[in-house]
């Protein structure tokens, strides 16, 4: 939710302050004959500094000279504001996507694989352009200094003569557009993890974890311990079971004779049969 809202709306804030900036700088010029002169120059996006041109005074009746400043931060400028605009294009047809074709942003999983990777590639873009941006708006700054200005001048270089800034660039917008690079950067970034989660690949690799040989070995090894184990029991339990049934079966059918004194009596059971169920006979020895 917070990329849906906040991702198109800080990407305008982005451009707008960068693409849209105007600069102006005036520089009045006291020649020691008590003449004065207003140099005024104007710069914006995409400062190529270096086609600014101004007039400036010689102090030497009315000859004056053609100045050009001095940098080209187009390339800087240009790649900051082409990521803000697919950054934003790129959040919107997202946007309409997630809602409105839910079951096609989700058909084989490709949607969010995609958007994964999307928003890997916008992160680093908005670093590289953020930290490139932020250099060159410190090197339009030194471009503009009055001292360079002044250096550039003739009728500046001369002590007889009096150089001073009327007006001068206001940063403020300039400034906002890095600040809403780096801040553009940390949305980005923290949204790489919930759209990896959306790609289900972390749930992959956790349902069949990896085993080392040695506990694959250790493993079968337990489960054939496990079976004979049971085997044995199972063995135990059966013939515990046809004792008892042969113990009820000797009590339940036997016959016994009455004993009398002349001798113990003695079971007789047919050869080969100890499980006979047949009836027990007890005989006396004389």
């Amino acid at each position: 939710m917070c990329m849906v809202i906040f991702a198109p709306l800080f990407a305008v804030f982005a451009f707008s302050t960068c693409g849209g900036y105007t600069g102006q700088m005036t520089v009045r010029v006291d020649c020691m004959d008590q003449t004065q002169s207003n140099i005024t120059l104007s710069f914006g996006y995409p400062f190529k500094l270096q086609q600014v041109h101004y007039n400036a005074p010689l102090c030497e009746g009315k000859r004056r000279e053609t100045l050009f400043l001095e940098g080209d931060f187009s390339s800087s400028a240009q790649f900051f504001v082409t990521v803000a605009v697919l950054a934003f294009l790129y959040s919107l047809m997202a946007t309409v996507v997630y809602i409105f074709y839910q079951n096609k942003y989700r058909e084989k999983n490709k949607g969010p694989v995609v958007d994964f990777l999307v928003t890997v590639l916008f992160s680093f873009m908005w670093f590289v352009s953020s930290v490139a941006w932020a250099k060159a708006l410190s090197g339009i700054k030194t471009a503009t200094d009055l001292n360079n200005i002044q250096l550039l001048m003739s009728a500046c270089r001369d002590k007889d003569n009096t150089c001073e800034a009327v007006d001068r660039p206001i940063w403020t917008n300039l400034n906002t557009s890095v600040a809403f690079g780096f801040l553009n950067f940390s949305l980005w970034a923290g949204n790489i993890w919930f759209a990896y989660k959306e790609t289900g690949l972390h749930k992959t690799g956790q349902r069949y974890p990896s085993r080392t040989p040695s506990e694959k070995r250790n493993r079968s090894f337990s489960q054939r311990q496990y079976s004979q184990s049971s085997f044995d029991q199972s063995g135990s339990s059966f013939g515990q079971q046809l004792y008892s049934q042969g113990s009820f079966d000797l009590s339940g059918s036997g016959f016994t004779l009455p004993q009398t004194s002349l001798g113990q009596p003695s079971l007789f059971r047919q050869a080969g049969s100890p499980t006979s169920r047949g009836p027990l006979i007890l005989v006396n020895e004389m």
